[in-house]
């Protein structure tokens, strides 16, 4: 297929009823060779609808699966029976690329001489890397027998009801996935792109009314993507977290020791309704105890501290209404210095996932606040477009990107920026302020949220450190000061 010509993959979108996409790959000129060498973001680019853009992307993960497995295991047998190479061997690419599944093994008899020496000549270029053409294929064998886990109760029941999964719903389908997932990846913490697309195609294909008229592929494979990158499984060394940061883009060539031993990693979603519990005096001595000596651990049970602190919300709510002293709540109640508590307790306030709003708010807003006018002499603009020319990566940018538009958002209102920030300074407010220390430097950069002059909690991202900000005033009743009033309620409203 490397060597198909335009003609003949427009002849093979029309065979794969894809001809409504012919025009468009005639415009672009994609040949053999180019269609192998698409990603998703360039088929979303190339392609408007997403059903077609499933569809497409599984064809050529598949030709890539079967092609990758069926090498390397031609270079493998080569060693031991010359004999069984050349009969893999002699497999044709059309067959290949057109076989919809596994090849059998009454196929694997050499069609021709001719076929059979072509084939031979690429593998030969293959037999440099046996090591790593065996290592993915053994990676993908259970992409190409996956089964769906075997769900709970309640999902069964779900699913078998063909109803459309509310949003707790989704997340426990998303978390058996993971969960399934992470059994078959012995040495990697992440899945790769077509792990996530078999596990997906999976689930639509035997549950379609997930599907949701054709826009359901992305949305399922971004939430299973978010869930691996935001609830990791434990990490071992310090390698290790620069690995996977790198793999992500996310605070690039990181050496100080992570804050994810303090922070809960954020979930996908909040998941909170419950109305404040209010218990006796010696019930909550207990929790209080309990929450004391757990906040002290390296590893922490996650689920009991969510269940012990929201049976006393009512308790710790009623303190701070009655105006008791910052300290003295964050004593008995120290995991309110953990930004994921400190959210979840917005959300019980609020009903928001203060978190993932901010997120889409940087995400959104970024490129348009960097363009206007008050902002372009600003410092912090021109000190990341200093350190943009030193990073050619795109996530790192983008990265920066957002950091500098959370940055400069007073100046967007009007607002007074020292009540909102402290970069590269020391803290001079008692209300809520970001402490922010090398803001643009992927190696060094730290956000802290800071409260009566303390630092209250670490934070990983500019993303986060906004939600803690704007939740630190809700949670704790601090009277908004006038001179950012404008910019807290554009984040909160």
């Amino acid at each position: 297929m490397e060597s198909w010509s335009v003609d003949q993959v427009c002849n093979w979108l029309r065979q794969r009823n894809l001809g409504e996409l012919v025009p468009k790959f005639r415009e672009e000129e994609v040949s053999g060779a180019a269609l192998l060498a698409l990603n998703d973001r360039m088929v979303q680019q190339l392609v408007k609808k997403i059903g077609h853009q499933a569809v497409l992307m599984d064809l050529i993960n598949k030709y890539h699966q079967q092609k990758n497995g069926l090498q390397s295991l031609t270079c493998y047998c080569g060693t031991a029976s010359p004999e069984l190479a050349g009969a893999i061997s002699g497999i044709t690419d059309k067959q290949l690329f057109s076989s919809p599944g596994p090849v059998e093994q009454k196929r694997c008899l050499p069609s021709s001489d001719r076929e059979e020496g072509l084939i031979d000549r690429r593998v030969l270029k293959q037999k440099k890397n046996v090591k790593s053409f065996l290592a993915r294929y053994k990676t993908l064998q259970w992409t190409s027998s996956y089964a769906l886990p075997d769900f709970p109760y309640d999902v069964k029941c779900m699913l078998a009801e063909k109803k459309s999964p509310d949003h707790s719903m989704r997340i426990r389908i998303i978390e058996y996935l993971q969960a399934d997932m992470t059994k078959y990846l012995k040495g990697s913490l992440y899945p790769n792109s077509q792990q996530y697309n078999i596990v997906v195609n999976a689930l639509l294909q035997a549950y379609p009314f997930l599907d949701e008229g054709g826009n359901g592929f992305l949305l399922w494979k971004r939430a299973l993507k978010d869930r691996f990158k935001y609830v990791r499984r434990p990490i071992e060394d310090d390698e290790q977290v620069l690995r996977n940061k790198c793999k992500f883009g996310h605070r690039r060539g990181q050496s100080r020791k992570s804050v994810c031993a303090e922070n809960k990693p954020l979930d996908v979603q909040l998941r909170i309704e419950e109305e404040p519990v209010y218990v006796d005096g010696q019930a909550l001595d207990v929790h209080i105890t309990w929450l004391k000596r757990e906040y002290l651990k390296a590893q922490r049970n996650w689920e009991e501290v969510d269940s012990r602190m929201r049976a006393t919300s009512g308790v710790r709510r009623k303190m701070i209404d009655d105006k008791a002293p910052l300290k003295e709540i964050l004593r008995l109640f120290p995991f309110l210095r953990c930004p994921y508590q400190l959210f979840r307790e917005f959300q019980l306030l609020t009903h928001t996932d203060i978190y993932k709003k901010t997120v889409e708010i940087l995400e959104t807003y970024s490129e348009n606040i960097l363009s206007l006018h008050v902002v372009r002499n600003n410092p912090i603009n021109i000190m990341l477009q200093e350190n943009l020319k030193l990073h050619a990566e795109e996530d790192v940018q983008k990265y920066m990107k957002m950091t500098a538009a959370c940055l400069l958002l007073p100046e967007v209102f009007g607002d007074d920026a020292t009540l909102f920030a402290a970069v590269n300074e020391e803290v001079t407010v008692v209300t809520p302020l970001l402490k922010v220390k090398n803001p643009f430097n992927v190696n060094s950069c730290e956000f802290a949220l800071c409260v009566e002059r303390e630092e209250l909690t670490q934070l990983d991202d500019c993303a986060a450190a906004l939600a803690a900000l704007v939740a630190a005033f809700h949670v704790f009743e601090i009277p908004c000061p006038w001179g950012i009033r404008s910019t807290l309620t554009f984040l909160a409203s």
